[in-house]
């Protein structure tokens, strides 16, 4: 009986770590992330699709299964206004800081990171690298040779 318990939760546990799964959390202080939601791709540091698709969530490049409740692979707070007084804590007075700024698309060809440079804490991320002997080409510079 153990040994089926725990081959059911290694299971459910591999799943899960297969896909990238967000909560959207109602309140900046129980997230993992905070992120500013801009208007123009332009501005942001990520721009990101919303899949229903499990082949497309589980690939985990930038294409997000928004969640409401339930088991994830972080939590996010997503918010359109610098001044969003929930970002703010009365108590202490501190303010919480705002991870990066976020794109949402509807065309997943457009999905990815403006700024190669640009990480967000706990969120997994597939790298694109090309392989070449003089060491790293950008795959965007890869098609100027």
């Amino acid at each position: 009986m153990k040994s089926l318990i725990v081959s059911a939760l290694f299971c459910f546990i591999f799943t899960w770590a297969n896909c990238q799964t967000v909560i959207e959390m109602m309140h900046p202080s129980d997230a993992n992330i905070v992120l500013l939601q801009v208007d123009n791709k332009d501005e942001a540091d990520v721009i990101i699709y919303r899949t229903e698709l499990k082949d497309e969530f589980q690939a985990w490049d930038c294409m997000w299964k928004m969640k409401s409740w339930g088991f994830s692979n972080f939590s996010v707070y997503i918010t359109k206004d610098l001044n969003d007084s929930l970002l703010v804590d009365d108590d202490t007075g501190n303010k919480l800081l705002i991870h990066g700024k976020v794109f949402f698309t509807e065309n997943p060809s457009e999905r990815g990171y403006k700024d190669p440079n640009f990480r967000l804490e706990g969120v997994l991320r597939k790298v694109k690298v090309t392989e070449n002997p003089n060491g790293y080409v950008d795959p965007e510079d890869d098609d100027e040779e």
